[in-house]
């Protein structure tokens, strides 16, 4: 009789624990995606005409189980990038971003590898910790060439009735174009390197009538403070779709960099805000925005070597760690972040899709231009993507901009960027 109930026991746990397993595999991903990518960066100032170009073919594969037992499973990623042209990298231009480059100004092929074990948060989040793709508003990763930049720590968000809220806190950096992680590191008011992880929490309220208030707060020890906030607001009128946009961002220095600051009688924060509308009507789409990072008095020369390294422009990233972090203004676009000190810009923006007439295609133009006290600056980008309907998840997109910096004295320095981008994406399982 004992044997009976032991082994009816035995079969009970057996039977949970495949479903388990079962549940653990059933809800999971794996994601193939192909990612052809040319792009070719010039420069002309004037005095010197120079071009970079890599071309690249990129393999992604990104799998995602589900939950055992509802409470923990595990994301990997692999991603490779084959080189398959590039002209030699200088420093003028400025390596593209598809491939690695080394001293020498040669491209390489390289690759790189994600993982995180996830723990779900009652069904309401997740929290993870390993090398991810992060993307929180003051602290993120790009996914703009062919692999992506990677975070190493800990992340967790959490969503219940509107209220979106997050934390991270990340102790290394990957770029888009390195394969190794490196340590987030600030210099101390002793001038002592120490090791400082970069930590950030933030979230958002729906109101469910078109409102959604966002916040966000980052911060490095050692290096500064950053905070982000932003109202937006979307309604419907006669058939528009109208959207607004307001946010307001500072940055306040801390360490050997504040110190620096200090003893030079300058600035230690900086400011910046903007504005923008957005409609849409059918299939056409509009949209300006106005931004605006405030005048300060800062700079340095870190090196010594008689030209200033630091000029007061918004600072985007962080120390250390291969930060790869991105600008979150409203005029950031391809080639530039119009983010000057003390530069306002005005951007416009308009689209079209062509569904109905070529089903897939759509184009948008941008052009922005902005000024500061020494320079004009100005940039239009075109953009033409087109998701291909006779193959499942192949697109083709096709991006240009142009932008020129006219500063008073000098001659104008030009800068073009092309890129050429075929995708496909399969769902494996």
């Amino acid at each position: 009789m004992k044997l009976a109930q032991i082994s009816a026991l035995s079969a009970a746990i057996f039977m949970a624990t495949s479903a388990q397993a079962n549940a653990f595999l059933d809800d999971s991903s794996l994601n193939l995606e192909l990612r052809n990518f040319s792009q070719t960066k010039t420069k002309d100032d004037g005095s010197t005409d120079s071009a970079n170009s890599q071309w690249a073919q990129g393999v992604r594969l990104d799998f995602s189980s589900g939950y055992f037992e509802n409470i923990v499973g595990l994301d990997l990623g692999g991603y490779y990038s084959l080189k398959l042209g590039a002209s030699d990298i200088d420093s003028f231009v400025g390596n593209p971003g598809l491939l690695r480059v080394d001293s020498d100004g040669d491209s390489h092929s390289y690759g790189k590898t994600s993982y995180a074990v996830k723990f779900n948060l009652a069904d309401m989040g997740v929290a993870k910790y390993g090398r991810m793709f992060l993307d929180t508003p003051l602290v993120n990763d790009s996914d703009s060439r062919v692999l992506p930049s990677l975070s190493e720590g800990f992340y967790a968000d959490l969503n219940y009735a509107g209220l979106d809220i997050f934390g991270a806190w990340i102790s290394k950096g990957n770029a888009k174009t390195e394969s190794g992680f490196v340590d987030y590191q600030a210099i101390d008011k002793k001038a002592e390197v120490n090791d400082e992880a970069v930590k950030t929490v933030g979230g958002s309220y729906d109101f469910g009538n078109g409102l959604e208030l966002n916040a966000s707060y980052a911060t490095q020890n050692e290096f500064a403070q950053k905070y982000l906030t932003e109202a937006t607001f979307s309604t419907e009128v006669e058939g528009f779709e109208l959207g607004f946009g307001a946010q307001y961002s500072q940055v306040s220095f801390d360490g050997g960099f504040e110190l620096l600051l200090d003893a030079a009688n300058q600035d230690t924060k900086q400011t910046a805000y903007g504005l923008k509308v957005d409609a849409s009507y059918s299939q056409a789409s509009f949209g300006v925005a106005y931004t605006k990072v405030k005048s300060n008095d800062m700079k340095i020369d870190l090196d010594a070597d008689g030209q200033d390294d630091f000029t007061g422009d918004y600072f985007i990233g962080w120390s250390g760690g291969d930060d790869d972090t991105g600008y979150f203004g409203y005029n950031s676009i391809q080639i530039s972040d119009f983010n000057s000190n003390g530069q306002k810009a005005w951007g416009f923006s308009a689209g079209y899709d062509f569904q109905g007439i070529v089903d897939g295609l759509s184009v948008k133009g941008i052009y922005v231009m902005g000024e500061t006290k020494s320079q004009d600056e100005t940039e239009y980008n075109l953009d033409i993507n087109y998701a291909i309907p006779q193959v499942e998840g192949l697109t083709a997109r096709l991006r240009y901009a142009n932008n020129t910096v006219e500063a008073k004295g000098k001659d104008d320095v030009v800068k073009t960027d092309t890129r050429v981008i075929l995708k496909y994406n399969v769902a494996v399982f």
